[in-house]
């Protein structure tokens, strides 16, 4: 079941006298502007993951990871009201501007504006936040049109849509440890080298 508008607004506008749990998203800079009929408006935050072509030939997930990510990625900050622009065929990693906490009885799909994808821009390839997720959600932003894209920070950028689920999800504080990139404030570095039993399929070659 999706949640609508009246369902999401309720959860923003949370009471501890009710027996459910909040959505968090937070800042919301205009309520009536950013929540519609089934999802939430969440805008581009300053922090971006960038990558440098130039400086590497090929990337291995287990090949002195550490040292080859550094060389593969860097991370900038672009203030409000400057821009950063996506080539086509370019792919950076952004964040939303909005801190999520997801309740556990939900899970949230990420989509993108039908008004970017039609320039161009598609937001997130990895679309499925789960319950308990706390921390800001990474993005990544690919331009798959023929001219480069200008996207500045605090624009709206994708929406999430909340889904109700059979039964709530409690992460235990082990569990919530296990999460590679829970309680994320910024978008993060690559992190495909903790991934359980890569070294049994992969080279160190």
């Amino acid at each position: 079941m999706t949640l609508t508008k009246n369902d999401i607004i309720a959860r923003l506008n949370w009471s501890r006298s009710t027996d459910v749990e909040p959505i968090v998203v937070t800042p919301i800079l205009d309520l009536e502007d950013q929540v519609s009929a089934s999802s939430i408006d969440v805008r581009l935050g300053k922090q971006f993951i960038v990558f440098k072509h130039h400086q590497t030939g090929t990337f291995s997930p287990i090949a002195d990871f550490k040292k080859t990510i550094n060389n593969y990625q860097e991370e900038i900050v672009i203030p409000f009201k400057n821009e950063i622009t996506l080539h086509p065929g370019q792919l950076i990693i952004g964040c939303t501007f909005e801190y999520v906490c997801v309740p556990s009885d939900l899970e949230c799909q990420v989509e993108g504006r039908s008004s970017w994808a039609r320039l161009g821009l598609l937001i997130a390839t990895a679309t499925t936040v789960e319950p308990g997720y706390k921390g800001v959600i990474t993005l990544e932003l690919s331009n798959s049109g023929t001219i480069p894209i200008r996207l500045y920070p605090g624009l709206k950028i994708a929406q999430l849509v909340f889904h109700q689920c059979t039964h709530r999800h409690t992460l235990s504080k082990s569990d919530a440890e296990k999460k590679k990139y829970n309680c994320a404030i910024g978008p993060g570095l690559s992190k495909i080298h903790k991934d359980k039993h890569l070294n049994y399929f992969c080279s160190n070659s």
